[in-house]
This record gives C-alpha cells, sequence and structure tokens, in this order.
C-alpha cells in the first residue's frame, strides 16, 4: 500500500442531493487538497443521468423523456461513459496525491466492505466491479496536475428499470459484454443482500477506510463551492459534430472524430468518446489538429498509447479517399 506520507483521512459526506453541487463539490475538494491527506467524499444525486466529459448527451441518454420526468443531466470531468443515479446509488471519490494514489487498497476499502456482508465482489473489465457477473459499481478516473482523483457508483437500491429508459442503447458497446441492454448486464446490491441500504454501507466504508489504511478519520464540513460551471448549457451540450465524421467503438471505448477541413486541412476538432484517460482525447487533438488529412497523416500519427494510436491510424486509412 502506497501510504507512507499519508498523515489522515478526510471524511466528507453531502447531504444534498443536487449533482451539480456535488460534482462542484468534488472539484473544490480537489483544489483545496492539503498534502498527506486522502479525501473520501461520500455522495448522492436525485435522478440524474451523468455523462462522461467527453460524451455527446444526444447520443447517450433520452434528453426528451428526461425532460419530461424532471430528471436532470450532468456532465463530469472524467472521462468513462454515462451511468443514471437515482437516490440509490451512492457515489464515493477518493483524492490524493499521485504518490499515494492506489487503485488496489481504494477498491479494497469498497469491495471488503461488500464482502464483510457476506457478498462476493471484484474487480472486473476496465472500471466495473460485479457480484456474481452482474456490475454494481462502474469507476472513473481524472488527473490534475498532482492529484488523482478516483470515483465511483454503489448500485444499492436504484430503479434499474428507470436505468434502462433513460441511457440510450449502444448496441457495439453491449455486444462487447454480451447482453442486450443496459439494465440486463446490471443489479442492484440489495439484490444480493436483502438487509443492506445506503445508510449501513456509508458507516461500514467510514469503519473499513480506517482500518485498511491504519489512519485517523477526521469528520470535515463540506466546502463552499460554485455550481455554475456545472449547471450552464455550454457545459452540458457542449457541441458533438462538425463537418466530416468518422467514427469506431474499440474494446477499450468509443473512438468519434468530427472535424472540418479546409483545403484538406484539419482546422477544428471535436472528440466524442467514453475513454477514460481525458488527457489521451487532449493528446489525440492536438496530434490531428493543423494536419493535412491524406495518407502522410496516417505514416506520422503517434500517441503515447500505441494501440489507440495504431487504431486511428487504421480508421483514419479507412475514410480518406471517401472524405476527401
Amino acid at each position: 500500500m502506497k501510504n507512507n506520507n499519508l498523515t489522515k483521512i478526510k471524511y466528507y459526506e453531502s447531504t444534498v442531493f443536487d449533482p451539480y453541487l456535488n460534482l462542484a463539490m468534488e472539484e473544490k475538494l480537489m483544489d483545496s487538497y492539503e498534502k498527506g491527506t486522502l479525501v473520501f467524499y461520500l455522495w448522492q444525486n436525485k435522478k440524474t443521468v451523468v455523462i462522461g466529459r467527453n460524451q455527446c448527451a444526444k447520443d447517450e441518454c433520452n434528453l426528451s423523456l428526461m425532460q419530461e420526468n424532471d430528471v436532470k443531466l450532468a456532465r463530469r470531468s472524467s472521462g468513462g461513459g454515462a451511468v443514471y443515479h437515482d437516490i440509490g446509488n451512492l457515489n464515493f471519490t477518493f483524492i490524493t496525491d499521485i504518490q499515494n494514489f492506489d487503485t488496489k487498497s481504494q477498491l479494497n476499502i469498497i469491495t471488503e466492505t461488500l464482502n464483510s456482508f457476506g457478498l462476493d465482489c471484484y474487480f472486473s473489465g476496465r472500471n466495473d466491479l460485479l457480484i456474481d457477473e452482474y456490475k454494481i459499481s462502474g469507476q472513473a478516473y481524472l488527473k490534475a496536475k498532482d492529484l488523482i482523483l478516483h470515483h465511483g457508483t454503489l448500485i444499492v437500491d436504484v430503479n434499474i428499470d428507470d436505468l434502462g429508459k433513460y441511457l440510450k442503447k449502444d448496441c457495439d458497446k453491449l455486444k462487447i459484454h454480451g447482453v442486450q441492454s443496459h439494465s440486463q448486464r446490471v443489479r442492484n446490491i440489495k439484490d444480493f443482500n436483502n438487509d443492506l441500504t445506503v445508510e449501513t454501507i456509508k458507516i461500514a466504508l467510514k469503519g473499513n477506510i480506517a482500518k485498511i489504511y491504519n489512519l485517523p478519520l477526521v469528520e470535515c464540513e463540506l466546502i463552499k463551492a460554485d455550481v455554475n460551471k456545472y449547471s450552464s448549457d455550454k457545459w452540458l451540450y457542449r457541441i458533438c459534430s462538425n463537418g466530416k465524421r468518422i467514427k469506431r467503438r474499440f474494446s477499450y471505448g468509443l473512438i468519434d472524430l468530427n472535424f472540418e477541413l479546409k483545403n484538406n486541412v484539419i482546422v477544428s476538432i471535436i472528440i466524442n468518446s467514453d475513454l477514460m484517460d481525458v488527457l489521451l482525447i487532449e493528446e489525440i487533438k492536438d496530434q490531428l489538429i493543423g494536419r493535412k488529412f491524406d495518407a502522410n497523416l496516417v505514416d506520422s500519427f503517434h500517441l503515447s498509447n500505441e494501440k489507440v494510436a495504431s487504431d486511428i491510424r487504421v480508421l483514419i486509412g479507412e475514410n480518406i479517399l471517401c472524405l476527401t
């Protein structure tokens, strides 16, 4: 466990169910981070679809039905895919510096807590926690300066029918998981132990995090956070398309490139994606903007992640003739 420089755990718990305030609070906790601490934050939202930083809202969720039923749309700062929240879902957030960041220890807090109630919870895939092969949690990560935020869901007692109504089907993604709908892949934790509630899991998590890290847990008052960014239309409904479009879903996520060409040069680009690494999306943009859309681009396109670079080279190569 990489906690040699940690001195305490700062525990925060939100008592409001406003997604914009709760997401703004994550950013505020990063901005006010105290060196040598592990921040642990628990929060819940009323009915909300939360999309990843680089996703297109209209592609991911049924906006008209959401508006009709007073379901909020929110966009988080981390990557990954769309999720549905209601108050039967418990969200957790860890924040610490890169030196002390330890995914395994953080996930152990979640899995050991659930398994103490007689469950068999384990990590699988790129970001899921499963029980009996059903997804009960998804996670995402955000790196900012020398800090890393790791947050996720715990599907305790969520209305699974609503999840299926408000999230749009991505047939290619569902095919990868061998299911036909979002709700078919997801189960409530309560289904495996009917005595469990959000409150009992909260209490158990607080006790386990102090025990696993062997550090004092300090209960803190929430700091005032500005919700304007997270509730703004500019943040929620960003422009998703721009001229030419090529897209494909890979095992690690969707790559959806939308770009404008002038004299065959890429002058602007928008990328819709559920990739976990938001910095990689920025790297892709930097490598494409200002470049000629021709065979030379295929030969010279490189990223820090060679697998993703190779797939994009193939995708561009297949579309050069038909888009120019």
